[in-house]
C-alpha cells in the first residue's frame, strides 16, 4: 500500500513525482548508502542525555491518574516544624505520635526515611520510637546521608532493618541533568530499603533477585528505572495532622506508608527534579521514594527495548527519510521528517504507557533530522541539472518563438501586396457592370468578399506579431468616438445584410477624446462582425456609447444564443473558440476578442461581458475620458 495514502500531503507530489532516471536511481542509492554509514557510526554513541530527555518528554503526554491505593506519605513539612522551632530533622515525640497512630491502622509497611542513628536522636528516643516500629509487621528505616553508607544499625533499632534509602539523581550520567529516574536497588553490595521492601512484598523474603525487574549496573550500585507518574499520584498527609489525629481513619490501612521530611532548608536533600518538573521545591524526596517503590511492586519499572530494534528501526527510519526526502520539495520534506518524529513519538508513547517499555528515541530522531540534510547535496545537483535543461529549453523555445514572429510578420507583408492587387482589380472590373455577365459579377463580389476577409486576417496575425513582439505603440488623436462607430457600422452594413441583421445605433453626444482610432477602430468592429456572425438571421444589434463619470462606454449587444457562464473567463484568451457547436460551424481565428481585451487594456480601459444562454450577448469597452 502506498504512503501517499496514508499523508495526505504526499500523495499529490508522490503522483507527480519524476521517472526513476538512471542518475535519479544513482542520487537514490548513494544517498541511501550515506544515510546507513551515517547510522552506523551515531549508534556507536548511546547519547543517554537526548534519551533522558525524550522520555520526559513522553512521560508529560500521558494524563492524570488516580493516586496509588497502595502507598501513602506522612511529611513533616515547614509548617510542622514551626511548633518546634524550626528544627531541621523531625522530633522525636512528632515521629512517635505519627507511628502511634499509624500503627494502630494496621499499615502493610512502614519505612522512616530518616537518620535514627545517635548523632541525630539519643538512644532513649530511638528506643521510643522503636517500641512503635515493632508493632508493625515489616518496618524500615532508611538513611539519606552517605556517611551512614555501611554503618551498622544503632543498638537501640534492633533487628529493623537500617538500609539506604538514596534516591538517584542522574548528576554525571544518563540524562546529566540531576533529575530523578531512576531506582537504587543496591550500592556498593548493599541492598536499599526500595530491594528490601520489594523482595519482602512479592517474595516474602528480604532477600532476593528480582529477577522480574529490568536493571542495569552503574559502577557500584544497581539501578532500575522509576515509571513516574503524572502527581499527584500518591495520597499525601502532613506530620501534623496525623500527630494531633486529623485525619480521616483508615487512610493507612493495609498501605506502604512513607515517613519523611521535606523541609525547605533541606532542599538539596528533601526535594528532586522529575521528568514533569525541574524546581526542586515541586516533588519531595519522600514522592521519589514512594514513586520508586509502586514501580516495583506493580511490576511497572520501565524496561530497556532489545538493541535489535533499536537497530532496525534506525536503518528503517534512515532508508525511509533520504529516498522519501530526495523524492519531495523542500518543503514537503520538513513536513515528512516532522511527521515521522510525530510517529515516533506516538510509538515511544505506547510502549511506555502500556507496557513500561522506554524506546531508544534519540537515534532514530536524530537520523531523520540529519537524513533531510544529507540529501540536500544531491537534491542541488539534482535542481542544478534540471534547470540546465530547461533554461535550454527555455533558450531553444525562445528562438523558435522569435522565428514564429519573424516568419509571421513576413508572410504577412508578402501576402499583403497580391492581396491588395487582387482587391483592387476586382474593384475596377466591379466597378464597370455593363461588359461583364451576372456570374461574372457574381465571382466579383465573392473575390471582394474573400481578399476583405483575408486583408482582415492578415492584419489580424500582424496585429498578435506586434504584440507578442511589444511593438504595439499608441498613435493617439482627438476624435468623436461616435464619428468611428457610425463608420464601422457603414462597413458593416453589407455584411449584416446577407443575413438580414438589423444594426441600429443608439448614440448620446459626446465630447472628443484623444484615442488611437485605428486600434478602436478595430476593437468596435470586431465586436460588431462577432455579433453578425453568431447571431441568427433576422435579428437586430444594437451598438450603444454614453459617458458615464470618468468613462465612455461603448456596448454591443446581439439576440445571438449566448455564451456559457464557464466559457465566459476564457473567451478573451489567444485562440479560444466557444464549445457551442454554431461557433465551430462559423469561421474565425479565436485571435478577435483576444485583440479587443489587449488594445483596450493598452487605453487603461476595461471590457466587460453579460451574456445569457438564448437570449444572447453584451460587451461594453470603457474608454478613459
Amino acid at each position: 500500500m502506498k504512503i501517499g495514502k496514508f499523508i495526505p500531503f504526499l500523495s499529490s507530489e508522490l503522483k507527480q513525482g519524476e521517472p526513476l532516471t538512471q542518475a535519479k536511481l544513482f542520487s537514490h542509492i548513494s544517498a541511501t548508502v550515506l544515510a546507513v554509514l551515517f547510522f552506523l557510526v551515531l549508534m556507536q554513541f548511546p547519547l543517554d542525555t537526548i534519551n533522558g530527555i525524550l522520555t520526559d518528554s513522553v512521560f508529560r503526554l500521558q494524563l492524570p491518574s488516580a493516586p496509588s491505593t497502595q502507598l501513602a506519605t506522612i511529611i513533616y513539612d515547614d509548617a510542622s516544624s514551626v511548633r518546634y522551632g524550626g528544627i531541621s530533622r523531625i522530633p522525636p515525640e512528632e515521629l512517635i505520635k505519627t507511628l502511634r497512630a499509624v500503627s494502630e491502622e494496621s499499615p502493610l509497611a512502614v519505612v522512616v526515611m530518616a537518620s535514627l542513628d545517635t548523632f541525630h536522636y539519643s538512644s532513649i528516643e530511638i528506643e521510643s520510637i522503636k517500641k512503635y516500629l515493632d508493632k508493625i509487621p515489616r518496618s524500615y528505616v532508611g538513611y539519606l546521608e552517605p556517611d551512614a553508607l555501611g554503618v551498622d544499625a544503632p543498638m537501640a533499632l534492633g533487628k529493623i532493618p537500617y538500609l539506604p534509602a538514596y534516591v538517584s539523581q542522574d548528576t554525571f550520567s544518563f540524562g546529566g541533568d540531576s533529575v530523578s529516574r531512576r531506582i537504587m536497588l543496591t550500592v556498593e553490595g548493599i541492598p536499599t530499603v526500595y530491594h528490601h521492601l520489594a523482595c519482602d512484598i512479592l517474595m516474602g523474603t528480604p532477600n532476593c533477585l528480582l529477577s522480574n525487574i529490568y536493571s542495569e549496573k552503574v559502577g557500584h550500585s544497581t539501578h532500575a528505572y522509576i515509571h513516574w507518574k503524572r502527581p499527584p499520584s500518591i495520597f499525601s498527609f502532613p506530620s501534623q495532622q496525623v500527630a494531633e489525629g486529623n485525619y480521616s481513619k483508615g487512610s493507612f490501612k493495609n498501605r506502604i506508608v512513607l515517613i519523611g521530611s521535606a523541609l525547605s532548608v533541606n532542599r538539596e536533600r528533601d526535594f528532586v527534579k522529575t521528568p514533569f518538573s525541574r524546581d526542586r521545591q515541586n516533588t519531595t524526596t519522600v514522592e521519589a521514594a514512594a514513586q520508586s517503590i509502586n514501580s516495583l511492586i506493580t511490576d511497572s519499572a520501565l524496561k530497556k527495548l532489545d538493541p535489535w530494534f533499536s537497530w532496525i528501526l534506525g536503518l528503517f527510519t534512515a532508508v525511509l527519510t533520504v529516498n522519501i526526502v530526495l523524492w519531495l520539495s523542500p518543503g514537503s520534506g520538513i513536513l515528512f521528517v516532522l511527521f515521522e518524529a510525530a510517529v515516533l513519538a506516538v510509538m515511544s508513547a505506547i510502549f511506555l504507557h502500556f507496557s513500561s517499555y522506554c524506546m531508544d528515541l534519540a537515534h532514530p530522531l536524530l537520523i531523520a533530522g540529519v537524513g533531510y540534510y544529507l540529501v540536500i547535496p544531491y537534491r542541488l545537483v539534482d535542481e542544478y541539472r534540471q534547470r540546465w535543461h530547461y533554461q535550454e529549453q527555455s533558450e531553444l523555445m525562445a528562438e523558435l518563438e522569435a522565428l514564429k514572429s519573424n516568419f509571421l510578420s513576413l508572410v504577412s507583408h508578402d501576402l499583403k501586396t497580391p492581396v491588395a492587387r487582387i482587391q483592387g482589380n476586382a474593384e475596377l472590373a466591379f466597378s464597370e457592370p455593363g461588359n461583364l455577365s451576372q456570374k461574372q459579377n457574381d465571382s466579383l463580389r465573392s473575390i471582394l468578399q474573400t481578399t476583405e476577409y483575408l486583408g482582415e486576417y492578415i492584419e489580424t496575425v500582424l496585429d498578435l506579431t506586434r504584440i507578442e513582439s511589444a511593438q504595439t505603440p499608441l498613435a493617439r488623436s482627438t476624435k468623436d468616438i461616435n464619428q468611428t462607430i457610425r463608420e464601422v457600422i457603414d462597413s458593416k452594413r453589407f455584411l449584416a445584410a446577407e443575413k438580414n441583421i438589423t444594426i441600429a445605433p443608439s448614440l448620446e453626444p459626446l465630447f472628443s477624446i484623444r484615442y488611437d482610432i485605428k486600434l478602436i477602430r478595430r476593437v468596435i468592429a470586431n465586436l460588431v462582425e462577432n455579433a453578425i456572425n453568431y447571431s441568427p438571421p433576422n435579428t437586430t444589434i444594437t451598438l450603444r456609447s454614453h459617458e458615464e463619470g470618468q468613462w465612455v462606454k461603448i456596448s454591443v449587444s446581439d439576440q445571438g444564443f449566448g455564451i456559457n457562464e464557464d466559457e465566459q473567463s476564457k473567451i478573451f484568451s489567444k485562440f479560444y473558440r466557444g464549445q457551442n457547436p454554431l461557433i465551430q460551424e462559423t469561421k474565425g481565428t479565436g485571435l478577435g476578442l483576444y485583440l479587443v481585451k489587449y488594445f483596450v487594456e493598452l487605453h487603461q480601459g476595461v471590457v466587460e461581458l453579460k451574456s445569457e444562454l438564448g437570449k444572447g450577448s453584451e460587451f461594453t469597452i470603457s474608454l478613459p475620458v
